[in-house]
């Protein structure tokens, strides 16, 4: 990664934008290309988590296809139902728990809390906390 993106990217309150974006650097996209569509998911309005814990798959899928972030029908749908998967978790486990776990920078305890969440694997975890400046 980049020296110039990890400078942009050590403010806290960027936790849901590192998290997304390294659900979405998988299957032959970077991160350094994923990270360049948020312009295009902010304007999606699927970076925020009270939003994802509101919405179904097919609204994601819109929202992404109506904002240029579209990978095809199959990908575009699986990720939409893992960012809704997200959703479902941070409802669950509230929102303001989840900044906790994850500010604690402690690598398991983020690890025990993502894990979990459909979509969430070891290449998921391992881009989020590079993103986050977090030493595992």
């Amino acid at each position: 990664m980049s020296k110039k993106i990890r400078e942009t990217r050590s403010n806290p309150g960027e936790i849901w934008e590192d998290l997304i974006v390294s659900i979405l650097a998988v299957n032959q996209y970077s991160l350094e290309k994923t990270y360049a569509l948020l312009p295009l998911l902010r304007r999606a309005e699927v970076l925020d988590p009270e939003m994802l814990c509101n919405l179904q798959p097919e609204e994601v899928v819109e929202r992404l296809k109506t904002n240029g972030v579209d990978r095809g029908s199959f990908m575009t749908l699986l990720f939409a139902m893992r960012l809704v998967s997200l959703g479902v978790a941070l409802h669950s486990k509230g929102i303001a728990s989840c900044v906790e776990v994850i500010l604690s920078n402690d690598p398991e305890e983020i690890r025990n809390l993502l894990l979990p969440v459909n979509g969430i694997g070891p290449k998921v975890i391992g881009n989020f906390l590079l993103l986050r400046g977090i030493k595992d």
